[in-house]
This record gives C-alpha cells, structure tokens and sequence, in this order.
C-alpha cells in the first residue's frame, strides 16, 4: 500500500465518510505507523594481519577486511492514539560477489530476516536494532612467473569475495496483512528477483 495515496484518498473522501471507514481499517493504519532505516553502522571492522597474510616472497599479495553492520530500524506512531500489536518485519539482502582469474563472477544472496510485534503509545516512537550482519573484503593475488629452463611464463591469478547489503525491505503488518511496505531502493526487490532466478535456473 502506498502511503501517500492512502492519505490523499481519505482527504479527498470528506470528514464524513472517512468517519466510516475509520471502523473498518485496521488500527495500525488508523495510526499511520511508519518506518526509517538508518544507514547501518559499523560494530568491527578488522584489518587482515600484514604479518601472516599480507605478502610473500614471490609476491603473492592476501588482504582483506571482515566486520558487522548494525542497522536501527525507527518506528513511529503519528496519530495521538495508542495502536496496540504492530509487526515489523525486515529482510535484509546480503550480497556476496566472488571473482577469480578467468571464471565470471558469481553472486549469492543471504537473506537476513526477523520480526517483532510491539505496542506503541500515542506519538511514540520505538527503535529496533537489525541483527549484526556480515561484511567483509578478501583479495588475493599472485604475480606472472618465468621459468628459465622450461621458458614457460606462468600467468597471475586474482580472486576477491566481496559481501555487503544490496538493499532491504521492512513490511509493517496487522496480523497477516501488509499494510505499509518500505524499501531501500525502488529496484531491490527486481534485483533480489533476478539473481535468485539465476541462481535457481
């Protein structure tokens, strides 16, 4: 359901017959609860140790970055009136891209997900932190190599796994019903859609 429209249509609708369809919405909707995501903030973030992994002789070169993302998810009820079992669910994507030398890349995708039902006061305001989600960077590489006596050059390789959020999605239910839905992008959910037929094909 778009938001705005819903709030445009009951405006055009007049006091009168907005009176009677505020019996028969569900109070969730009545409550006009709504949904902002922070942009996540980082709760490790560890560099690879230069001294077991950084380098070699040959010139072979593993690096990397590991660590979490916490994301807030902030509810807020803008009508005075209290709206009582309230259920959040977010789901968000975990992209994880691999590349190595000579092989196209390959992409999966973790979906990260929970619910929480709340009650919320008139005006009020709830937070509800994300689980710690993954992040990281690998990078590793060797050099081309010559061989005197056999004359025969040995090319460099390269690989890297790269994992962060594509993008997420937060439904805002009453029961089973959907009411209010928030996305990252107006994309994501194609993008989701496409690499899991990919996947699956």
């Amino acid at each position: 359901m778009n938001h705005s429209n819903f709030k445009t249509a009951f405006v055009r609708a007049g006091l009168p017959l907005l009176a009677a369809l505020s019996l028969l919405v569900p109070a969730v909707v009545r409550g006009d609860v709504t949904v902002s995501v922070d942009k996540g903030q980082s709760t490790s973030q560890r560099k690879a140790d230069p001294a077991t992994t950084g380098g070699s002789k040959n010139g072979s070169i593993n690096d990397g970055v590991s660590g979490s993302i916490i994301y807030t998810l902030t509810v807020r009820n803008l009508s005075d009136g209290p709206v009582k079992g309230v259920t959040v669910e977010y789901h968000f994507f975990n992209k994880t891209t691999s590349t190595s030398s000579g092989n196209p890349a390959t992409i999966t995708l973790d979906d990260i997900t929970s619910t929480s039902t709340i009650d919320l006061d008139g005006n009020g305001v709830k937070a509800i932190p994300t689980s710690a989600i993954p992040k990281s960077t690998t990078n590793n590489s060797t050099p081309s190599s010559y061989n005197k006596k056999t004359g025969v050059t040995t090319p460099g390789t390269y690989s890297s796994i790269n994992t962060s959020v594509l993008g997420w999605v937060v439904y805002v239910k009453k029961g089973d019903k959907v009411v209010h839905r928030y996305t990252s992008s107006d994309t994501v959910l194609d993008e989701v859609a496409k690499i899991n037929k990919k996947n699956n094909s």
